[in-house]
Parts: structure tokens; C-alpha cells; sequence
């Protein structure tokens, strides 16, 4: 009996090339998360928080709340479910902007610096298309990569982001250069990072675990992005190893795509939220104790309108 083989065809490149980025946005990101490259970017979008933890102002805040080191599977889960829950419905969607209210209301608990929210912004929009260039099965086009600046634009202008670059390129540039200006290693970047990276092996099978680091630092090939989080380079025998398995991948992902006729979103895998075998209250997602804070403001804000 021959098992069906999902073959990767045109149809999602086609849809793309008749669309509008700088209109079209939520629907090419859309079509490139859910078919085109779903693997891909859902690591790049875990890549992406490691690499806000290379700027010691957000992982100094991040270690003083020990959100990572104590509730990393917790923080993992509540960022992808949070980022899906203002994505899915899409963000001019009234649930969207109730999303977006609830995670600037977690944000306005906390002294964060303009540009540090800009930087933050900048690792969704630019580590998909970097690891997407380095690893995928194809390059991203110029509409593709510039769908995923004004998708991220729209959304940091939402949660009051200001001064976000007019164009894609002065948004890089911007970002490039506030990495030579703020990126440096300390103890808490190390810290928080290795909360993180404790929380991903804990959702893979224990084998898996020693090749976690190695393989982040293989995928994201940034020398910078290392040094500041304090990891090590891999051996190179399994550095060889890993990048013959992603060659592999990606000569297999020209032709077979899993996700041709569904959507990556409806997946287990994507669908997969340890913290939350039942589900989640979508506005009680975010960290335990700046929820119960959220709370009691809201508790005394209504007792004083009474």
C-alpha cells in the first residue's frame, strides 16, 4: 500500500505573488507560517525571544522577575498563545485589540525603555527572514520579507510604539545599530537564556536535550548573538551532523511540504501548550503574579466606581 505523499506545488508562492504587502500583509505572513515555511518560522519566533536576552535592559527586568528561570514552559507558552490569539482573528479584529490592550496592560506594569520595545519588534519582523534565508528550502521574496514589516509595524503601533523606521531597510539598519550600542554579555542575558533553553528541552525527549544549545547557536550563525548569552560553540562533529541533517531538510522540503492542504495553526504540534492540557482564558495569559497584580487594580478600580 503506498502511503500519500503531501507534494509541495505552486499554489501558495501564486497566491503570494498576487498580493499586496503593504495591504495584503496578514494574509501572506498568514499563507508563509501555515504552508510555505511553518517549521521555520515558529523557530525563528523561539530564536527571536533568545535574542531579545542579548540586550542586558530586557534580561536584567526579565531576571528580576525570574519569569523564565521559574516559569519557563509557563512563559514559552504564554507568549505563542498570546501572539496567536492577536494574529488569528487579525488585528483590526475587535478580539485582536482586546489582546493587544491586555498585553500592554502587562507591560505598563514595568519600566520599559522605547527602544527596547523597538528592538523586540525588530526580532519578529527580521529573524524569520534571516533564519528563513539561512535554512529554508527557498529565499524569502522582497514582498514576503516586507509583508512581515508592516504586519509588525501595524501590530507595534497598536501597543504605542513610537519611532518605528519608515521602511524595512532603516528598520534593519536601526536594529544593527542598536546592537553595537547595547549588545554585550551579562550574567542575567546567560540566565534568563538558559531558562529558556531549560524549558525547550523539557518539552523534547531527554536524548534530545544536549543538542539543544548547539543547535541554537548552529541556527542562528551569529557570533554577537552567542557571546552575549554566555553559550558555547558546538563541537564540530555535530555541528557537521546537524548541518547535513538540515541539508537534508531542506533538499526534502523543495518537494514535500506536510502542510500543503492545512493549516500549521489547526496542528498538534503548533496546538501543543503543556502549561494548559485544558486550554487557556485568553486574557489570563502572562506572567502569575502580574496577573493577580492586574486583578486587584481592577478589583479597587471597581469598588471605586461603585
Amino acid at each position: 500500500m503506498k502511503l500519500p505523499i503531501p507534494l509541495r506545488t505552486r499554489r501558495w508562492d501564486d497566491e503570494i505573488a498576487r498580493l499586496d504587502p503593504e495591504r495584503d500583509y496578514e494574509a501572506i505572513v498568514f499563507a508563509l507560517s501555515n504552508h510555505v515555511f511553518p517549521f521555520e518560522i515558529l523557530l525563528a519566533m523561539e530564536i527571536a525571544q533568545l535574542r531579545t536576552f542579548t540586550i542586558p535592559t530586557i534580561s536584567k527586568l526579565l531576571h528580576a522577575t525570574g519569569q523564565y528561570e521559574r516559569e519557563g514552559p509557563k512563559r514559552l507558552d504564554d507568549t505563542k498563545a498570546i501572539l496567536s490569539e492577536i494574529h488569528r482573528p487579525g488585528l483590526e479584529s475587535r478580539a485582536s485589540r482586546e489582546m493587544v490592550e491586555h498585553l500592554n496592560r502587562i507591560h505598563g506594569l514595568y519600566r520599559i525603555s522605547n527602544d527596547d520595545f523597538l528592538y523586540t519588534l525588530s526580532t519578529f519582523v527580521f529573524d524569520p527572514i534571516l533564519f528563513i534565508d539561512r535554512w529554508g528550502h527557498r529565499a524569502m521574496t522582497e514582498k514576503e520579507k516586507d509583508a512581515f514589516y508592516f504586519l509588525y509595524r501595524r501590530l507595534g503601533e497598536l501597543m504605542h510604539i513610537r519611532d518605528i523606521p519608515g521602511s524595512r531597510a532603516a528598520f534593519f539598519a536601526w536594529r544593527q545599530d542598536y546592537e553595537r550600542r547595547a549588545q554585550r554579555y551579562t550574567s542575567e542575558n546567560e540566565a534568563v537564556a538558559r531558562g529558556l533553553l531549560v524549558a525547550v528541552q523539557g518539552l523534547l525527549p531527554p536524548a534530545l536535550a544536549p543538542y539543544i544549545e548547539p543547535a541554537v547557536v548552529l541556527l542562528t550563525a551569529d557570533a554577537g548573538f552567542r557571546a552575549a548569552l554566555g553559550l558555547r560553540e558546538p563541537d564540530p562533529g555535530l555541528a557537521r551532523a546537524l548541518r547535513a541533517f538540515l541539508a537534508v531538510y531542506r533538499r526534502a522540503a523543495r518537494h514535500v511540504s506536510l502542510y500543503e492542504h492545512r493549516k500549521f495553526e489547526d496542528s498538534d504540534i503548533y496546538r501543543y501548550y503543556p502549561t494548559y492540557p485544558s486550554g487557556y482564558d485568553r486574557l489570563r495569559l502572562g506572567p502569575t503574579k502580574v496577573l493577580e497584580i492586574l486583578a486587584k487594580k481592577g478589583a479597587e478600580r471597581a469598588v471605586a466606581e461603585e
